[in-house]
């Protein structure tokens, strides 16, 4: 690794923590909004935020960069990706910080799998054994028992396929369409699903519930943008890692406010998704055909 690569490693090892650090304080910031008002209000205020601070940057090459062919694309992934922060927030609420943040990051997982059952795509052998432990892992957090299981993981789990579903759709709207398009009708289409069913809740809301909403609004805006940032100058197998100490941070945040301590079972789920995760991202490295410089 030449010294300009290694520095711009670090760089991007940096910008993955700060992104960590952020989604972990957003998530404890969603947690504090959701016991005081609805979901649907939360995500209204994100999006409506997010879509502000995107247009200035969307409308900078003029209106023509607004247009589009693909607005069946953009308002599919727009739809999946409301469902799958509606439904996280929702488990957030219910369920242990550092659980349903670990049922999150197990969407790399299922993107195989989504690939597969869109494009017909073969999921390589090798790719099987990650899939399967990180999937032992999540059975294990979903705790299933002859008197069922709690529709509150079960949600947290759904919200991980559909931000997979939104990663795969992200990746095909990016062969023809720039980023600064994909996000700004990522954000209006989302803000256009979400809003008929939050209008009427907006009453009797307390300045530090605003808040906590334009924090997660403002740290969901600029994580992306730290993402996109780290992902272009270093390879994902030395980012993507990361990632996972996210995890670390909700469990600390839920114990430190909530008291929230994981049992032994959270913590063999948790350990079987992490290695689910790495192991899927190490083989995917030695998948990769090498770059020309």
């Amino acid at each position: 690794m030449s010294i300009q690569s290694a520095k711009a490693t670090r760089t991007a090892i940096t910008l993955a923590l700060m992104l960590v650090l952020i989604a972990s304080t957003s998530a404890v910031a969603t947690r504090y909004a959701a016991e005081r008002v609805s979901v649907a209000v939360i995500v209204t205020v994100q999006f409506t935020i997010c879509m502000l601070l995107c247009l200035p940057i969307t409308l900078r090459s003029g209106i023509a960069n607004l247009h589009t062919g693909r607005l069946g694309l953009h308002l599919f992934r727009g739809a999946v990706g409301v469902l799958g922060f509606y439904l996280f927030y929702a488990a957030l609420e219910q369920i242990p910080m550092m659980e349903a943040m670990l049922l999150r990051q197990s969407a790399p997982l299922a993107v195989p799998l989504v690939m597969w059952a869109w494009n017909g795509d073969r999921v390589p052998i090798t790719a099987w054994i990650p899939l399967v432990t990180g999937f032992i892992g999540v059975s294990v957090i979903l705790r299933p028992s002859p008197d069922g299981f709690s529709w509150w993981y079960a949600a947290g789990f759904i919200s991980a396929l559909a931000l997979a579903i939104s990663m795969v759709a992200t990746h095909k709207l990016a062969t023809t369409e720039p980023g600064s398009r994909i996000l700004f009708y990522y954000f209006v289409l989302s803000l256009l699903c979400v809003a008929p069913f939050s209008i009427w809740d907006f009453s009797a809301i307390s300045w530090d519930v605003w808040l906590a909403m334009l924090y997660v609004g403002i740290s969901m805006y600029y994580s992306l943008r730290l993402y996109t940032h780290a992902y272009s100058i270093a390879p994902a197998s030395a980012i993507a890692p990361i990632n996972y100490f996210s995890v670390l941070l909700a469990g600390f945040w839920g114990w430190l406010i909530w008291e929230q301590v994981p049992d032994g079972w959270t913590l063999l789920g948790s350990a079987l998704v992490i290695c689910g995760g790495l192991l899927t991202i190490y083989l995917a490295r030695d998948r990769a055909p090498t770059a020309e410089p």
